[in-house]
């Protein structure tokens, strides 16, 4: 965050979160979260308690209609002396827009103004062969 005056930090933020509710709508329309994150303000040097509410949807703000999926698929395959390994990856997106709020515990809170974003779900599998001796 900056002062829109000054231009100035007035809130730079690392920690992690142990309590965070991440929902996403199995055809990839929706999603959520809603986490409190824990950590230290960078500028000020204080622990700080940050909570956050992002929504993301897959419609197409202009048309109003669902966006449509994107699917792609990658394989990649390493051999060498009897040894194999085998990754593929299986991806599906829907392009989005996120909004939400973010509360700094004790000071502000700010609005997360919509942004282009995207709602997506990846599958990764892989497979190792070994030579046995």
């Amino acid at each position: 965050m900056t002062d829109p005056e000054t231009q100035m930090p007035t809130l730079s933020f690392i920690g992690n979160s142990t309590m965070a509710d991440f929902q996403v709508d199995s055809r990839l329309t929706t999603a959520s979260l809603d986490a409190t994150v824990q950590g230290i303000d960078l500028v000020s040097f204080s622990p700080k308690t940050i909570t956050i509410s992002v929504s993301w949807t897959a419609t197409d703000p202009l048309t109003g209609t669902l966006s449509p999926i994107t699917r792609t698929t990658m394989e990649n395959r390493v051999q060498f002396d009897g040894f194999s390994f085998l990754i593929h990856i299986s991806s599906q997106m829907r392009l989005a827009t996120a909004s939400g709020m973010m509360t700094v515990m004790g000071g502000p809170t700010i609005p997360l103004p919509p942004t282009p974003a995207a709602i997506a779900r990846a599958d990764v599998g892989t497979m190792t062969r070994i030579p046995l001796p």
